[in-house]
């Protein structure tokens, strides 16, 4: 007898697409300098002469395609709600919320990484920013244990008061902050598994001790240059802030090992009510910096599945970050999705010798007395309440 496919709320809106920077920018050429001297640090063999931007709508429909040509029990597609200026003001400025507000149906380069607004952009982020609510809000409400959030621009490299790394809102963020302040949730987790630094996310939470967050990534002084083991959190929120930096090059077994060695503890000792995943996968050898492949992110994907389930009822909602080539990102998410479902994991490629494994134990060893802390009853607990 087949057992019945896990519901698994897909939230996607069209209009996300309308996000549509390209190019260099003609009237800043010192920024275009700036950007083009990163790319050929970065990835010498880039073709600059045909350099087109990478945060491009065929991202999304890449993974809505592959969706919608092999559809999976079990998923519901849903239509997000926009994020209102409130909910948005609960991870950004208001200064910076208008700001972003005034440039609909504009043009233009907000940052020398290329950051920058197409005329359908304010739109998109509003929808992007509000995908994460809504999944919150439908899972909060009992219609689904599960969600995943297919949205650009992306959000992990924006903090409270300025875009950055082709992020204009940042989206899980935001999410997390509506869970704390409009919905009641104690505890909420987050792990950025993106192959950059989330350092938005980690601005916005550094001193919140309600705010757990694990961050592995491309170690510095791979873009964004941010995310080092010291780098705890402050005053309340110090040892809330556990970053694992690895090497270029890692591979699937290198993130198992973060979650077994980092993110499960740490989840234990933490006990929230709502886990949250930046899901970038970016780190698929497609991308050409990392070395993991859609088995990987599949593998993740059903133990964060059994970590939900034992500590928080179910709840998990993953939202897209990076990932840039087409095919890997199609491939990826239907893998990340197929898990959410239920379906079993099938295969698993890993690498003779893995190298981000010494750092992943470097890492482990290093939060051993933050993870700790994290307990009930103790120390850091109870600075939180």
């Amino acid at each position: 007898m087949t057992a019945m496919a896990t519901t698994v709320l897909i939230y996607y809106d069209f209009r996300m697409l309308g996000h549509n920077p390209h190019g260099w920018d003609p009237d800043r050429p010192e920024w275009t300098d700036a950007v083009k001297a990163m790319i050929e640090l970065q990835y010498p063999n880039a073709n600059l002469d045909t350099y087109s931007h990478p945060e491009r709508p065929g991202r999304l429909t890449a993974i809505v395609d592959r969706l919608l040509n092999g559809p999976i029990a079990g998923v519901r597609w849903m239509l997000p709600a926009t994020a209102s200026a409130t909910q948005l003001e609960r991870a950004h400025d208001a200064a910076y919320v208008a700001h972003v507000e005034s440039l609909d149906g504009q043009s233009g380069w907000l940052a020398k990484d290329t950051t920058a607004v197409s005329p359908g952009s304010v739109t998109a982020a509003r929808l992007a920013a509000g995908s994460g609510i809504s999944a919150i809000e439908a899972i909060t409400a009992g219609e689904a244990q599960r969600a995943f959030c297919i949205v650009r621009p992306p959000g992990h490299h924006a903090p409270a008061d300025r875009a950055r790394g082709f992020c204009l809102y940042n989206n899980l963020a935001v999410a997390a902050a509506h869970a704390r302040k409009a919905l009641g949730y104690d505890r909420v987790m987050i792990w950025d598994l993106d192959m950059h630094h989330g350092n938005g996310t980690q601005d916005i939470f550094y001193d919140d001790p309600s705010v757990l967050v694990v961050d592995s990534h491309c170690a510095a002084p791979f873009y964004p240059g941010s995310g080092l083991l010291a780098e705890t959190g402050a005053g309340a929120g110090v040892g809330y802030h556990l970053n694992v930096p690895l090497p270029m090059g890692f591979g699937n077994a290198a993130l198992l090992e973060v979650f077994e060695q980092v993110v499960r503890p740490a989840a234990h000792a933490f006990q929230p009510e709502l886990l949250l995943i930046s899901a970038g996968v970016d780190c698929h050898y497609l991308d050409m910096v990392c070395t993991m492949d859609e088995t990987g992110y599949a593998a993740v994907t059903q133990r964060l599945c059994a970590l939900a389930d034992e500590l928080c009822d179910g709840r998990l909602v993953m939202m897209l970050e990076g990932g840039y080539n087409a095919k890997a990102l199609a491939d990826s998410t239907y893998a990340v999705i197929d898990a959410l479902a239920g379906n079993p994991v099938s295969a698993l490629n890993v690498l003779p010798d893995d190298p981000g494994s010494a750092a992943v134990a470097d890492a482990a060893a290093f939060h051993a007395t933050s993870i700790a802390t994290l307990a009930p009853g103790g120390t850091a607990r109870r600075l939180s309440r």
